[in-house]
């Protein structure tokens, strides 16, 4: 185990014998060490901080008094996470008898596989961690969507969120002066993680930033999944410094999306946009939109951004010549690479893994694939397909019930950052896992929805609990 991953250890251990929100910003800022292995020793499955730290907060959420009977309530209210829960039972349930009904009967493309080829399928340590990482991305849905119901839990989230994003720009940025300085090994202890990691890339001569994650793309759909998640929640953050510091992270997090020089990273900075835009048109056009007050303030940036932009094409027109030609090199030339070639063969794989099992699937972990939703049909079938989006379509769409202006607001701006995250996972999402982030703001999202019957939110919590009633502490927003 390297020191990083020891202090990570203490660090936990501390956050959640703690009586303040330690643990949740803690939470959010592991996910930039993507390639850090907590474990001892060089082999078998890594397990990575983030999920520790989640597993330690769901355990902290469910000791609280009442959060069990709570947990069921949610896990079970046809608003929140019903279709959730069915999707988990049944996805569990095909994790061990699919790989054993088809085995030998349906070419796959490994979740461990190092080459390039497929295999025959057969049950494997990928079912068994595939369906833990399923697990604990549903028991984080649940934590959030138990204690997620008050303002105080809901602005701890947001400042977990700026957390995340600057502990994201400063991995980066660390991961590019080292390179420069060419003493890269100095992130060894950070990079301890089983898997193959690609972190000393170059894509025409320039660094590809990583920070501590796996690989580029990993680190550039997670710089656009944060800067979409500050740019629609902004709004909700104090005036003043807060929100100086919110967007000063955007723009350090959009700076570091391109150097990261990852293609789906930039289709999520185009869906971004495109994302962003309509929702200033709908906010221009309906008087009566809550979210009217910073129109000025946001047009008066983009006037800005556009004139800056501008000037410097006048100034020195060949400027931008290397983004364009990186942009036109990583999105419009992919289907050149060989990249592109290698995740092709996953995805028909996969698809076809989905079609000679009749629709069923070969469950969790038995296949790798570049398309998410290929990855939910391939694994759990058309059934358990049905059930994950549909529980994503309903969070997204259906109005929160019972909420209040301020959760009804909330609930908006965090579907909305959803949007170019879940674009992004049909490019390059290689497991049915929908991770610890996303997972989070589908429980933040739940949490909008008034318990239908059965228990209610107590008015008071024990200081330092996470509850239903006011998170991690009553520290004042």
């Amino acid at each position: 185990m390297s020191w990083p991953a020891a202090l990570l250890w203490v660090l936990i251990v501390a956050a959640a014998a703690s009586n303040g929100p330690g643990l949740l910003y803690l939470l959010m800022v592991c996910g930039a060490f993507g390639s850090l292995q907590m474990l001892p020793g060089s082999g078998g499955a890594t397990l990575l901080p983030q999920s520790v730290c989640a597993a330690v907060f769901v355990c902290k959420v469910l000791i609280q008094r009442g959060n069990v009977l709570r947990g069921v309530e949610a896990a079970l209210d046809p608003q929140r996470l019903l279709l959730f829960t069915a999707f988990l039972v049944y996805a569990l349930f095909g994790a061990v008898v699919l790989p054993r009904l088809f085995a030998g009967m349906i070419e796959v493309v490994p979740v461990s596989a190092f080459r390039f080829g497929t295999d025959i399928l057969k049950p494997g340590a990928g079912n068994i961690t595939q369906s833990g990482y399923m697990m604990l991305s549903y028991a984080a849905t649940l934590a959030f969507a138990i204690i997620g119901q008050t303002d105080a839990l809901r602005a701890h989230y947001r400042r977990a969120l700026l957390y995340a994003a600057f502990a994201l720009v400063a991995t980066g940025l660390v991961d590019l002066i080292t390179y420069t300085l060419n003493i890269g090994a100095v992130l060894d202890p950070f990079r301890t993680a089983t898997y193959a990691l690609l972190t000393d890339v170059e894509a025409d001569g320039a660094k590809r930033v990583v920070g501590l994650m796996p690989e580029a793309s990993s680190y550039g759909t997670a710089c656009v999944g944060f800067a979409a998640a500050l740019i629609f929640t902004r709004p909700l953050y104090r005036a003043g410094v807060e929100q100086l510091l919110v967007l000063g992270a955007i723009v350090a997090l959009l700076l570091m999306t391109l150097l990261s020089t990852s293609s789906t990273a930039y289709v999520g900075l185009a869906v971004l946009g495109a994302v962003y835009g309509l929702d200033l048109l709908v906010r221009m056009l309906d008087a009566g939109n809550p979210r009217r007050g910073q129109i000025g303030l946001e047009f008066g940036l983009i006037v800005l951004a556009v004139f800056a932009v501008f000037a410097a094409f006048v100034i020195k027109p060949t400027l931008f010549d290397p983004v364009v030609a990186m942009v036109d090199k990583m999105v419009f030339q992919k289907s050149s690479s060989a990249s592109y070639a290698e995740r092709s063969l996953w995805n028909r794989v996969g698809w076809h893994a989905f079609l000679d099992s009749g629709g069923l699937g070969v469950g969790l972990g038995s296949i790798r694939v570049s398309n998410w939703a290929i990855s939910i049909l391939g694994s759990t079938g058309l059934f358990g397909a049905l059930l994950m989006f549909g529980f994503i379509a309903q969070q997204l769409v259906a109005a929160p019930r019972g909420a209040s202006r301020e959760a009804l607001l909330f609930a908006t701006v965090t579907k909305l950052a959803l949007v170019p995250v879940l674009v992004m996972y049909q490019l390059s999402g290689t497991i049915p896992d929908i991770g610890i982030a996303v997972s989070a703001a589908l429980g933040m999202i739940a949490a909008t929805h008034t318990p239908s019957v059965g228990l209610r939110p107590v008015s008071r919590s024990p200081r330092g609990s996470l509850s239903a009633s006011g998170g991690p502490s009553e520290v004042r927003s």
